[in-house]
């Protein structure tokens, strides 16, 4: 980092070195506009189509969030899990409103601390039925809410989607003795086993699809925990496994790969939020925040967004990133994706006080036309960022000329979703590297960007592929 003499944005500008072979480089110039297409420009009609087909894969498992689409002021869509409510767990423990929701499956063990909620689930009931059940509550002085969907902020697969790409150059050695051991993290000899995360090290949480059982043969990310409970199993629609990935199968590896890339010291926690097509209902995320926020997490990144019916934010989410706010007073940093709207219309949870917005750059540091813009704190380059992916084969349903991915597999993918994570683990880098909290290492990092209009401060940390 060149903190003492830069502040154009190019602090990191020589600190992540990419480079292609003359083949690879034809290739995916080739396929990067077809994938930047499908940002922020898709067509109502094609929208509406991949629409129908995420609806169809998941209707034979009603376990899952079903999928309901609401028409938004402007004409856009936002979307529900039908027939599901939320409420405040302790209004519910309370039982002043629990006749509504007779033939409701009920809720599991929920605690009461503030900032939890109950989500109630009937995925017959129609649209009406929850909008009186959720007025009926309001009458009852029960604050109670339709549990909205995220998706995650990237473009999905198909020729938007990830491209094969081989594995990085190490970066270059750092001086100092502490930057030293930073660096090595990323040489050949370490890139086979990365060393757990040491004392000093930040803790990055990642709220997404969750992270492969099975650890690379390459060492890239083998340190990150495996539970039970966030593994992405990569291939579980439309009715079990048929030996393809779905449609955002791989998010969450891509997500981390990124943080570690930029901040291979950090400590990460994976937290799956969202299934394998990418939906995450508004009562998961919050879940997954505030689990985070307990084992101790400094650093949240959130690459999915949710558009609601009045703007309105969602309001599991944004209880519990209060919670987070309130309870760390103020030093757990929350960053999130803007959106890949191409327009200013909110996107939760980047819009919600308390947590850091970041929209996207082309490879030149030029605003991108498909981001979304406004309130935002940072904004980087995301076009063709390159990163870890996962092993199997694309669905011919979402790429007409699917790919196979390796087990140590590297891609190249675009959107918001993988700009967060580079500042997230700017953040986390700056904090071990100067020894200072999170909180502060974010205030520095604004120093230092390029202040662009709408897009807050600009800056190159990963280069992309221009």
């Amino acid at each position: 980092m060149k903190f003492e003499k830069d502040r154009l944005g190019y602090a990191f500008e020589e600190d992540y070195p990419e480079s292609y072979g003359p083949a690879d480089l034809a290739r995916l110039r080739a396929i990067l506009p077809q994938q930047i297409s499908q940002l922020g420009q898709g067509t109502a009609g094609a929208d509406a189509r991949l629409l129908g087909i995420l609806i169809g894969r998941r209707c034979g498992d009603q376990g899952r969030a079903q999928v309901e689409a609401r028409s938004r002021r402007d004409g856009a869509l936002c979307l529900l899990a039908r027939g599901e409510v939320v409420l405040p767990a302790a209004e519910f423990s309370g039982g002043t409103v629990g006749s509504l929701f007779t033939g409701f499956a009920p809720p599991p063990a929920v605690s009461g601390r503030r900032g939890a909620h109950v989500r109630m689930r009937r995925p017959a009931a129609s649209a009406s039925e929850v909008d009186r059940i959720v007025d009926a509550c309001g009458a009852a002085k029960v604050p109670a809410w339709p549990n909205y969907l995220a998706t995650m902020a990237a473009v999905g697969k198909g020729l938007g989607g990830p491209e094969p790409t081989p594995p990085p150059p190490p970066p270059p050695p750092a001086p100092g003795a502490r930057a030293a051991r930073f660096a090595a993290v990323g040489t050949e000899a370490a890139i086979t086993a990365p060393p757990a995360a040491e004392g000093g090290t930040v803790r990055v949480a990642i709220i997404d699809t969750g992270i492969p059982r099975s650890t690379r043969p390459d060492g890239w990310l083998n340190a990150v925990r495996r539970t039970d409970d966030n593994i992405d199993v990569l291939d579980m629609l439309p009715a079990g496994p048929d030996g393809l990935l779905d449609f955002q199968a791989g998010h969450g590896t891509f997500v981390a790969g990124i943080v570690q890339r930029v901040a291979p010291q950090a400590d990460i926690r994976m937290y799956r939020a969202a299934d394998t097509d990418g939906f995450a209902t508004d009562a998961e995320i919050a879940e997954a925040i505030l689990r985070a926020h307990d084992d101790g997490a400094q650093i949240i990144n959130l690459s999915l967004g949710i558009r609601t019916v009045d703007d309105q934010p969602p309001p599991a989410t944004a209880e519990a990133v209060s919670t987070v706010v309130r309870e760390s007073a103020g030093q757990t940093v929350i960053i999130a994706a803007a959106g890949n709207h191409g327009d200013r219309s909110v996107v939760w949870p980047a819009a919600l006080d308390g947590v850091e917005a970041v929209a996207g750059l082309t490879a030149f540091l030029t605003p991108a036309t498909w981001s979304n813009y406004g309130d935002v704190r940072f904004s980087t380059v995301a076009e063709g960022i390159r990163s870890t992916y996962v092993g199997g084969t694309e669905s011919p349903v979402f790429d007409s000329a699917p790919d196979r991915f390796d087990h140590d597999a590297w891609a190249i993918w675009s959107g918001t979703s993988f700009a967060a994570p580079q500042i997230a683990g700017a953040v986390a880098r700056i904090s071990y590297e100067e020894g200072m909290e999170p909180r502060a290492a974010v205030d520095k990092l604004d120093a230092y960007g390029k202040e662009i209009h709408g897009f807050g401060k600009a800056m190159r940390i990963l280069q992309g592929l221009g």
